[in-house]
């Protein structure tokens, strides 16, 4: 019996540590969709999405973006 339950909670370990890295892999998203959405709230990711949009620029260059602007905010956002 003791075998039993341990081979139950090995196997409901494995499942909960599997659905959390899916769940961390769903919800990250890019600079740039953060951005994107907060464009239409916020007067400095409309300044950077406005810099942005027609580009492809990584995360990196992002965030770079949004340090020489000044915009601490939402680089501590990305």
């Amino acid at each position: 019996m003791a075998k039993n339950l341990l081979k139950k909670a090995k196997k409901a370990a494995k499942h909960v540590s599997h659905s959390a890295k899916k769940a961390v892999s769903e919800t990250k998203s890019s600079a740039r969709s953060h951005i994107e959405s907060l464009a239409q709230q916020r007067r400095d990711a409309a300044v950077v999405w406005g810099m942005i949009k027609d580009g492809s620029h990584s995360d990196a260059e992002i965030k770079e973006i949004c340090k020489s602007k000044g915009f601490d905010t939402l680089l501590g956002e990305l």
